[in-house]
């Protein structure tokens, strides 16, 4: 990238940078760290979702966590890129038609988005999921 270039900030992100840049000039944040916070509470009020999980994926999560925690971890680390960006994942077909899948190595977290929320319905192995 040449030097002085930045690539084009979406239009919506654009507009919170803006009303943070209004808070500073308004004098509520007067130090950095008062900024970060001012802007970490107004994003989380904006783009925080609830993570809901059915029975079935709670008792695999769960199950899981106890056996490996190092796959948890990473189960862990994809329901948080879920939440950033659901519209990312694959959207399903046939019988799981409201559905979208996040791999996670060999295995597949099921979610759909709810009003409330994103739901996580399920995490089995790929050929148990789909089989």
């Amino acid at each position: 990238m040449e030097k002085g270039k930045y690539p084009p900030i979406n239009y919506e992100y654009q507009e919170e940078l803006d009303r943070i840049k209004e808070e500073v000039k308004k004098g509520n944040c007067h130090q950095l760290k008062e900024c970060l916070f001012l802007i970490q509470e107004i994003w989380n009020k904006k783009y925080s979702k609830n993570v809901l999980i059915s029975h079935t994926a709670h008792h695999k999560l769960e199950k899981l966590s106890r056996k490996n925690q190092g796959q948890y971890q990473h189960v862990e680390k994809k329901i948080g890129q879920i939440l950033r960006n659901p519209g990312h994942y694959k959207p399903l077909r046939g019988d799981l038609s409201s559905e979208r899948r996040a791999h996670v190595g060999d295995f597949v977290l099921i979610f759909h988005e709810d009003p409330d929320g994103i739901v996580i319905d399920d995490y089995d192995h790929h050929d148990r999921i789909y089989g």
